[in-house]
């Protein structure tokens, strides 16, 4: 039976959208995983099944253990999604086994396989094979997946379990506003991790506001994708799955990464777009929600593109990969 490792970021800043979309791929993969984390994490450790192994590194940016896994050839192939990772770490360990890597920029990367979900372009380096675009989207897929009805009333505002820029806050700020100001009816709920530094800032905004609810460590995101049908994110793993749920999303960069990205999805009609203030974020989920076409069109195009079978996709790549080597 092979032996597959998986690197995965699982340091809590760096939010649960790494490991998420690995655990989305492993179910995929042929043989015995091992996975490499950062530092023990109950909180993931508890999703991945019994007979996988883990072994922790020092910290995100080390490798020490899997290199050792690599050079006693004690695992087959290896899929890197970790975003602290030094590329010398890994150079050259290509010609010893199969390694393919999640990406989420247009950095080169010399592996065997480069996966980038995002809708960028990459240039390409000859002899590495690409799969790129939200066709390789590696989300859970579901036959829940289309709703009935779009209820533009039910809200949905999450920026990851960490969402260290506090816009979560800003958002909450807005919302009341437009049910203040103009009367919009709405069904809030707001996600968060329970080690994001603005929890209690959040719970303390939404405080004997009946419209909110706040959802601590959620591990069922499709129940809450199936009762919304607008949200407020980032352009990162979540919203590729809001895609696939038939969800509108108005997005926010939290970083310099996000800022292409979320112009890209914009640029497709996947998306609709606001900078990390309440004016802006009020100004523009009103515009979302009073102009049911452009709402109606972000959902279909959507759909269009993430079709829930993108982990599937890509270990199957791997999987003829690490066989043929």
């Amino acid at each position: 039976m092979l032996k597959f490792g998986i690197r995965v970021s699982t340091e809590v800043t760096y939010g649960k959208g790494h490991f998420m979309r690995c655990l989305s791929i492993r179910k995929y993969i042929k043989g015995n995983i091992i996975w490499f984390f950062d530092k023990k994490s109950d909180a993931m450790k508890k999703n991945i099944p019994m007979k996988d192994k883990i072994i922790y590194e020092n910290d995100s940016s080390k490798n020490i253990n899997l290199k050792k896994y690599i050079l006693n050839k004690e695992i087959d192939g290896l899929l890197i999604d970790n975003s602290a990772i030094n590329i010398e770490e890994i150079r050259g360990l290509d010609r010893k086994i199969p390694i393919a890597a999640l990406i989420d920029t247009d950095n080169k990367i010399k592996v065997n396989i480069v996966i980038c979900p995002q809708p960028i372009n990459i240039k390409n380096i000859i002899g590495i094979k690409y799969l790129c675009g939200p066709k390789y989207a590696p989300i859970e897929n579901s036959d829940k997946s289309h709703k009935k009805n779009i209820d533009y009333s039910n809200l949905l505002v999450s920026f990851g379990s960490y969402d260290s820029k506090g816009i979560t806050l800003n958002a909450i700020e807005a919302i009341k506003n437009l049910i203040k100001n103009k009367g919009y009816r709405f069904s809030v709920i707001v996600t968060l991790g329970k080690d994001s530094p603005i929890l209690m800032k959040v719970r303390a905004a939404i405080k004997n506001v009946s419209s909110f609810k706040l959802i601590v460590d959620t591990n069922n995101m499709e129940k809450i994708y199936s009762k919304c049908s607008i949200a407020i994110g980032a352009p990162g793993l979540s919203h590729l799955e809001r895609m696939y749920y038939g969800m509108a999303s108005l997005l926010i960069s939290q970083n310099i990464i996000h800022e292409p990205l979320v112009n890209k999805w914009v640029s497709l009609g996947a998306a609709f777009k606001a900078e990390n203030s309440i004016l802006s974020i009020e100004k523009n989920l009103q515009k979302l929600l009073d102009n049911d076409s452009l709402s109606k069109s972000i959902i279909s195009k959507g759909k269009t593109l993430v079709d829930g079978k993108g982990a599937s996709r890509i270990a199957n790549e791997i999987n003829k990969l690490v066989i043929l080597r």
